[in-house]
């Protein structure tokens, strides 16, 4: 929880500190969905995830984004174990227009994950690299306000913890700058 918020203190001085320079071309936003692990064991249950994320528009097709969420993970079985991973996520975003009103976008980029397995008298953590492959599309609510749907596919490199992929899906509400 400690990290959790370092990590949000960071990313929000970082948002503040863009904003006096090129406030035009920075966004900002809100988002909650459900995280999935792609593994087969029926033991570990889908999680609701949240976070933040922020972005700066180079032009109008490319951006560069940064994406903090974190999910919660039940684990079935005796006892009251559960993982909770935290995805800070930092990737190019190409945007392209459809119609007038809808943008469709595709980023990738990489990812750091970090694990905390709780289980009653065992506690471990653990921090991983990763991919992301993503889409999603957004259309204005009105004026300088956004909303959205986010997918991710997230590949986890070497992890010890889970052995699986996650897979978020997201809705967004983002702010221009």
């Amino acid at each position: 929880m400690k990290q959790l918020s370092i990590i949000t203190a960071v990313a929000m001085l970082l948002l503040c500190a863009g904003q006096i320079s090129a406030a035009d071309n920075l966004y900002a936003g809100i988002q909650l969905g459900s995280e999935f692990l792609t593994d087969s064991h029926d033991d570990v249950d889908d999680a609701v995830a949240f976070g933040i994320y922020g972005g700066y528009r180079l032009d109008r097709m490319v951006s560069l984004e940064a994406n903090l969420t974190t999910a919660t993970h039940d684990i079935d079985g005796p006892g009251d174990a559960e993982i909770s991973i935290t995805s800070l996520l930092f990737g190019p975003r190409l945007t392209g227009q459809a119609g007038r009103s809808v943008n469709l976008y595709a980023d990738a980029g990489l990812g750091i994950y970090y694990l905390d397995y709780e289980y009653s008298v065992y506690d471990d953590s653990d921090t991983e690299m990763g991919l992301y492959l993503g889409a999603g599309m957004e259309f204005p609510l009105q004026r300088g306000i956004n909303m959205g749907l986010d997918f991710k596919y997230h590949v986890l490199f070497a992890d010890d913890l889970i052995d699986s992929d996650l897979v978020t899906l997201l809705v967004r509400v983002g702010f221009n700058l």
